[in-house]
């Protein structure tokens, strides 16, 4: 899409073109279902219908436009239908496929990136390789380098892949994130480091991978100061104001991390409201002026839709927002038990427990979630449930 639009210039509707998929994929599915709907998918159908029903219930009380609700249930829920899309219609052959897809798209992102940045001029927000050079698509990469670089380190761990190909990925997305000023996954990298460790059994392979990655990440953080300035120094002081900072791009609008409580305290002063929100779709923001909402118009300024946590805590309070994180958790649940009672690929299992973490902190850490690069996300927590053997399949 990003090659499509940002490079040929045809028109953006053509996004929408997945949407369309989607929703015969779904028509598809719903004719079939007694026969391609298997139990351990039930559980995810269930939470998807009961928290749309949840939501409907509410924006009854908080109705302002059928469209508005529309595009809100649009933005939040064509990522679970995706997820069961996966599950039901690739087996183990079919991931393993796509994951490898990935490993050879990350080396073609990595090519354009450079081109981008060393030719193009491209950098910080405008720098997204495959992605684009709209402003925050270098966002996207994160997502994408969590699921390269997890798989990478849980083979290396069990032995399956050489040293050379995880440390050379491991340090080619760091450069790569140093560039695009994406200091974040510095921290995600040691998440991800240190909890792929903790689900694979002890070697010194592991105490190897720990020790070089150290250095690499210690080398390329060094990157963001000589490139933008002392002030994107990596240090926990640096990290701790970011946390904490009461703003994020304007002395006006909302911090990453204090975008929840400053919203409770200037507007959602109701119990009610902060428990219920204002309605699914009723903060959204839309290139359809029909579904541009007055809230979005007239707080635009507060920058809320950047952050997912933010976005879903204004539009379903505080019960919406721990049921949309809730999904997560029993991602990493269902996926522990699975590969704790061998019903599924162990690698798919620990690549969907690592991400169901990963993509619980990008709740709070701006709104990828909401936007194209979620199917790339909610493809790798569907990963435990897809079939084990071949079965026809009918999408």
């Amino acid at each position: 899409m990003a090659f499509l639009l940002d490079f040929l210039g045809l028109p953006s509707f053509l996004k929408y073109i997945v949407d369309a998929v989607y929703i015969i994929a779904v028509l598809m599915l719903y004719a079939h279902r007694k026969s391609v709907i298997r139990k351990e998918i039930s559980p995810f159908i269930a939470f998807a219908a009961g928290f749309f029903l949840f939501l409907l219930v509410i924006y009854l009380f908080n109705f302002q436009s059928p469209f508005y609700f529309i595009w809100g249930v649009r933005n939040n829920f064509r990522f679970y239908i995706a997820f069961v899309l996966y599950s039901v219609a690739f087996d183990e052959e079919d991931a393993e496929s796509y994951l490898n897809i990935m490993d050879v798209l990350f080396w073609v992102n990595a090519v354009i990136t450079f081109f981008q940045f060393f030719v193009m001029g491209y950098r910080q927000d405008y720098l997204g390789g495959i992605f684009g050079v709209e402003k925050g698509c270098n966002a996207f990469s994160i997502i994408f380098f969590s699921i390269v670089i997890g798989k990478s380190l849980l083979l290396f761990m069990n032995k399956q892949q050489n040293v050379w190909n995880c440390f050379l990925k491991c340090g080619v997305s760091l450069v790569i994130a140093a560039m695009a000023e994406l200091k974040f996954y510095f921290v995600l990298f040691v998440l991800i480091l240190f909890a792929s460790a903790l689900m694979t059994r002890f070697s010194f392979r592991k105490v190897i991978l720990i020790f070089g990655a150290a250095v690499i990440l210690m080398f390329t953080s060094l990157l963001l100061p000589i490139l933008f300035g002392e002030g994107r120094t990596m240090s926990l002081e640096n990290i701790i104001k970011t946390i904490t900072a009461t703003n994020y791009a304007t002395t006006r609008d909302l911090g990453r991390f204090t975008a929840i409580p400053t919203i409770a305290r200037d507007y959602l002063t109701d119990w009610s409201d902060r428990l219920f929100g204002m309605g699914l779709g009723n903060c959204d923001t839309s290139s359809f002026d029909i579904c541009n909402s007055e809230f979005y118009k007239s707080h635009s300024y507060l920058n809320y839709n950047w952050f997912s946590s933010a976005f879903l805590f204004l539009e379903t309070g505080f019960i919406g927002l721990l049921t949309y994180l809730s999904f997560f958790v029993i991602c990493f649940v269902s996926a522990f038990r699975r590969m704790k009672r061998k019903e599924a690929n162990e690698l798919f299992c620990r690549l969907s427990m690592l991400m169901s973490v990963v993509c619980f902190i990008m709740v709070f850490y701006n709104s990828s979630l909401r936007t194209e690069i979620g199917y790339m996300a909610f493809f790798s927590l569907a990963l435990p449930f897809v079939k084990r053997n071949q079965q026809e399949t009918v999408i």
